[in-house]
C-alpha cells in the first residue's frame, strides 16, 4: 500500500470520527421536552366588601377656638388646659378701664342725640324747625344709639365663658398680654354630643367610604372592649401635607371613660362591594408588592403561560385578586416552582 493510499484512508477516518457526535446531538435535540405534571384550581369570581384599617385620634364633639370681640390687654387667665368647665363659667377677661370708657362716651352722645332730637321735635310742632332739622336730628338719635350699642356690645365680649360643658384643649394667651381682636386664646372641647375620631384614608381607600358606614374602634386604654361608631364626615379635598383624606368617626352611645387624644385602631366596613378574584395561595408564584405571578394553561397545546396579576388582599389560605385574571378560567395551583414560560404540562387533577 502506497504512502498516499494510507494517509487517504486515516483522513477519511478521522472525518467520520468527527461527523458522529454531530450526528448524536441532533439526534439528541429532536427528542421532545419532557411533560411537567401539574394540578389546576378554578379561578373563583367573588364580591367582597373588605374592612379599611387605619389609625386616628380621640376628640371632641365639637373643638372651638375661643377669642375676644376686641383688643386690649388680658387681665385675667382662669383655665388650665385640660381644666373641666360648666356652661358660662367666666375663662378669661380683658382690662375693662378702655372699655368702659368706649361704652360711657357712647352713653353721653346718645343722650346729646336724644335731647337734640326732643328739642328740634317740640320746635317742628310749633313751626318754628323744618322738616329737615328734625330729619337730621332724628338721624342723629339713631346713629348715637347704634355706637351706644356697639360698645355696650364689646363690653360684653371683653370676657371669655365657656360656651358649652367641656375642657381645655388648648391655652394660647397668658395674663398681661396685648391681644388683637379675633386672635385664638384657647381651643375649647365640648364634651356634650358624641365623641369622635378623625383619621386619615388613602386615595384608594376613600372611594369607597360613604356616609354612615360602620365602624369598630379600639383604644389601648381599653384592649378588650371594641367601640362601634359610623363614618360622620368625609374630606372632599387631601391633606397637602400627607396625601390623605380626613375622614370623621362617631362614636356610638358607651359607658366607658375616654379622654381626649387616646389613639385609636380603626376598622371601617364599607357597604360597597367589589368583584375580586380568589385563587389558592399556592397558585401564586412570586410577589413584589402588590403584583404577583401565576401560571395558567394555554390550549389545546397545553403548555403553561406565566402572567402578572395584581394582589388585592391575602385571605385564609387565599388570595383575592383584583386585576390580571379577566379571561383565565383556570391556574396552575401545584408544580409551578418547576415551570418556566412554555413548559409542556400535563393536567393530573386526580
Amino acid at each position: 500500500m502506497t504512502d498516499k493510499c494510507l494517509f487517504t484512508i486515516l483522513t477519511t477516518g478521522m472525518i467520520l470520527l468527527l461527523l458522529i457526535p454531530g450526528c448524536q446531538e441532533k439526534e439528541t435535540a429532536k427528542l421532545p421536552e419532557q411533560k411537567i405534571m401539574v394540578k389546576t384550581a378554578a379561578v373563583i369570581q367573588q364580591e367582597f366588601s373588605f374592612p379599611i384599617a387605619a389609625s386616628g385620634v380621640l376628640t371632641s364633639p365639637i373643638e372651638m377656638k375661643l377669642s375676644f370681640k376686641t383688643g386690649g390687654i388680658i387681665d385675667q387667665i382662669l383655665a388650665d388646659e385640660g381644666q373641666y368647665f360648666k356652661m358660662g363659667q367666666l375663662l378669661a377677661s380683658l382690662q375693662q378701664s378702655e372699655i368702659e370708657a368706649r361704652v360711657q362716651q357712647a352713653r353721653s352722645g346718645y343722650e346729646k342725640a336724644l335731647r337734640d332730637f326732643q328739642r328740634v321735635s317740640s320746635l317742628y310742632q310749633d313751626s318754628v324747625a323744618t322738616l329737615e332739622q328734625k330729619q337730621d336730628a332724628e338721624t342723629g338719635l339713631t346713629v348715637a344709639r347704634s355706637n351706644l350699642e356697639i360698645a355696650e356690645y364689646n363690653l360684653i365680649h371683653s370676657s371669655i365663658t365657656a360656651p358649652t360643658n367641656g375642657r381645655i384643649l388648648k391655652r394660647l394667651a397668658e395674663r398681661n398680654e396685648l391681644v388683637d381682636t379675633g386672635r385664638p386664646i384657647f381651643i375649647f372641647g365640648s364634651t356634650e354630643g358624641a365623641w369622635r375620631v378623625r383619621t386619615g384614608i388613602p386615595d384608594r381607600d376613600i372611594v369607597k367610604v360613604n356616609y354612615g358606614d360602620s365602624a369598630k374602634i379600639n383604644f389601648d386604654a381599653y384592649p378588650d372592649q371594641d367601640f362601634m361608631a359610623v363614618v360622620s364626615e368625609i374630606a372632599q379635598t387631601a391633606d397637602p401635607y400627607s396625601g390623605t383624606y380626613e375622614v370623621e368617626l362617631m362614636l356610638l352611645p358607651h359607658d366607658k371613660k375616654l379622654i381626649f387624644g387616646f389613639v385609636a385602631d380603626i376598622q371601617i366596613f364599607p357597604r360597597v362591594k367589589e368583584s375580586y378574584y380568589l385563587i389558592p395561595m399556592e397558585a401564586l408564584t412570586e410577589a413584589d408588592g402588590r403584583r404577583g405571578t401565576i401560571f395558567y394553561i394555554q390550549s389545546p397545546e397545553n403548555i403553561a403561560r406565566r402572567s402578572w396579576v395584581d394582589i388585592y388582599r391575602i385571605l385564609d389560605g387565599k388570595v383575592a385578586i383584583s386585576k390580571g385574571l379577566e379571561n383565565i378560567p383556570e391556574v396552575i395551583s401545584e408544580g409551578s416552582p418547576y415551570l418556566k414560560d412554555g413548559s409542556p404540562i400535563e393536567i393530573k387533577n386526580q
